[in-house]
Formats: structure tokens, sequence, C-alpha cells
């Protein structure tokens, strides 16, 4: 969606589909970088813009991307309507920009189908039980796919994208990337919290929950695609599927504190509840406290006041990265932890935390290593050879 011409192309694939008798319901984003030229805008009128104003405006940018299609779909003879997400019947709860659905009423898109149109909604929003506009969230639209296939009792969800399926690493880091056909649900949620931007991860335990089958495709030209499955119902052993990476992560150290491990804890679980999003924390010991966080939180605004709480100083390390090996029963193979540790040691880089899980093997390290260290993980966990995954 993000240019005219590309609209065109998805108007002329939907009125193929719709002459050949299929229903078609199709979710749309905004185009292009509408989104941050919204917020951009709202930060002209506003410092902080007030949530519910900002989520009235950036509700529009998805509107106008299923207008725009709908109007294409038209020229092709097809009869077509678009749908915001209060039109479309979806019912959201939370505070604005992270609402979440919480049902959804199909029965004018079921009226619509049966009326042989083609039914364009915009993805991202949705209404509350106020009549109040919100919006879901990055990833808001892949969500709101999936929402709809569970409500529609859909046979499929197609989530269309700029890459052909998912890749085993980010293919603007590592070009031998290559397409993962098949991806059990929890690991790809996995690779989609820890930095693969393919899927959002809300969507893809939506799709597990519900049962929705999803296919990841390239929405332009045809090719490999992806399906997200239950994975094998025997035993599963030890298998890596992509390599993850993520900038934006930020080191916190709390020192110096005199007060019990247990008040130092609650103040922590305080910074939680303002949306702080720990990865790893070590306990406190001898009054020192490490953790990092993930997001774009104001640290700034939140530290001071617990360092003084906590009689502590503080300080943050903001220019990593982290890159996480993922995968299924990661530990019950020793070779797979000691071989992210070897990567680790030749790229000679500082390492100030690691975290592991059977699923995850993740290690934070400087910002502008990330990328090395993506590619030497693809490279000695196999991912860059068909056919050789560990």
């Amino acid at each position: 969606m993000a240019r005219p011409e590309l609209v065109r192309g998805v108007a002329e694939d939907l009125a193929t589909l719709a002459r050949g008798g299929k229903r078609v319901v199709v979710v749309v984003s905004a185009m292009g970088d509408t989104t941050d030229r919204l917020v951009a805008l709202a930060g002209q009128f506003a410092e902080r813009p007030r949530g519910r104003e900002l989520d009235q405006m950036m509700a529009t940018g998805e509107q106008v991307s299923a207008a725009a299609l709908a109007l294409a779909v038209a020229e092709h003879g097809v009869d077509a309507v678009s749908l915001s997400g209060d039109q479309a019947g979806i019912t959201v709860a939370g505070p604005p920009g992270a609402g979440v659905i919480v049902r959804i009423d199909p029965s004018r898109i079921t009226e619509l189908l049966r009326g042989g149109q083609v039914v364009v909604i915009a993805g991202f929003q949705g209404r509350d039980e106020r009549g109040e506009v919100r919006t879901l969230g990055r990833g808001g639209s892949d969500t709101t796919a999936v929402a709809l296939a569970a409500a529609l009792a859909s046979h499929a969800c197609e989530i269309c994208t700029d890459v052909d399926g998912v890749r085993t690493a980010d293919p603007r880091v590592e070009p031998s990337a290559r397409p993962i056909p098949a991806i059990p649900y929890q690991t790809m949620a996995e690779l989609s919290y820890y930095g693969a931007r393919v899927l959002h991860p809300r969507s893809v335990r939506l799709a597990e929950r519900k049962g929705v089958p999803v296919r990841v495709l390239h929405s332009a030209r045809p090719g490999p695609a992806t399906h997200l499955d239950d994975g094998d119902p025997m035993e599963q052993g030890h298998e890596v599927y992509g390599i993850a990476h993520e900038t934006g992560i930020r080191l916190v150290r709390l020192t110096g504190s005199m007060l019990p491990p247990g008040e130092t804890l609650r103040a922590l679980a305080g910074l939680v509840s303002h949306g702080l999003r720990l990865d790893t924390l070590t306990s406190p010991v001898a009054g020192d406290l490490c953790f990092t966080v993930r997001g774009t939180a104001p640290l700034t605004d939140l530290l001071p006041g617990v360092a003084r709480h906590l009689g502590a100083q503080w300080t943050v390390q903001d220019d990593l990265g982290s890159v996480s090996v993922i995968g299924t029963a990661l530990l019950d193979e020793p070779t797979c932890l000691a071989e992210l540790l070897h990567v680790m040691g030749a790229l000679d880089v500082g390492v100030p935390a690691i975290i592991t899980s059977p699923s995850r093997l993740t290690a934070v390290v400087p910002a502008d290593r990330v990328d090395d260290a993506v590619r030497a993980l693809h490279r000695t966990f196999g991912l860059d050879t068909p056919g050789a995954r560990l």
C-alpha cells in the first residue's frame, strides 16, 4: 500500500479473486509512512499529544487506504466497499494507542459478502464501549486480520508483506537469509517479539488460540510462503529456525542502595507498572541492581524518583542491541549455547547480558555490532545452507 501503482496491483488481484467466485475480505494498513507523518503532524500542535486525539488522527491513515483500495477494485468492474474498524463491528478495550480487540460482530461484513462485494477494512482500530476510537498499537493491522478471520470462520488468513514469507534473518542484514516454509506458532511469536518485523506477536498468539491458519507471502509477486502451524504433534527435538535482532536496548544500573532487597524489588515493580519492558534482571545483591529495558519508555522521567527512594545512583547505557537465536528445545542441546558464546568471543564484543530459555538464546551487544553478530550466528547455525537447520 506504499504507492498508488502498488495499490492498483493489489486491486487487480482482488478483482480476479472475486470474479473467480471467492468471497474476499481485506484488511489494510496505512499507505507508506502515513502513520509517522500523522504522529509528526500531531507534534506540531502539542509537545505531548493527548492519547485520545492522537488515536482520532492516526485512525484516518488506515481509513484512507481502505477507501483508496475499494475505489481501485471498483475500477475493475467489481463492487467493493470500505469500512472503518467501527463499521466492521470491531469493539476494543484499553487505553489510547494500546487497544485490545474484545469482540467482533461480523454481521455487516457477512451481509456485504452475500451481496457480492469485496469488503476492505481499515486495520489497527475499533471503537470502545463509549464510542471512542481506539487504535491497537504497532502491528495492529495483523491482529485485525487474524481476529476477523476467526470471527468469519475463514479457512485461511493470508498476510501479504514486502518479503517472501518469514526468513531465517532480516535479509537487509543477511542477504543469504532463506524463507522458512513452516514454523510453529509459538516459535513465530518469539521471532516477532525479539525483532522480526514480518508479523506482530499479538497476531500470532491470537491465531494459535483461535486456530486460524496463517500464510505469509509477498504482496506483489508469486514465490515462497511461510505457513504457521502447531508444529510436530509428537515430541520435538531441538531446532533453530532463525536469528532475530533489535536495537534500542538500554542497560540500567542502580548501585549503592542501602534498603533491603524486598524494598528494591517493590520499587522496580513500580517502574514496570509504568510500561517498562524489562528483559534481564539481576536480583539485588549488596545494593546493586541491573536490568535491560526494551522500547522507548522515558527513563529520565521515572528513574530519578526511584533512585532517590532507594538512596542509589543510576546510570543508563543506551548504545546497545540484542541478537537472539530462536528455536525449540534449545537448552536440551548444550552446543547451542556454546556456539552462541563462541561467536560472541570470536567477534570480541562486550556482552553485558545473556538470556536463555528453551525457545531463545539472547545476547545483548553493542548496537554497532548487531549486524556482525546476526551474520555470524546465521552462518554458525547453518541457516545459510538450504536444508541444514540444526
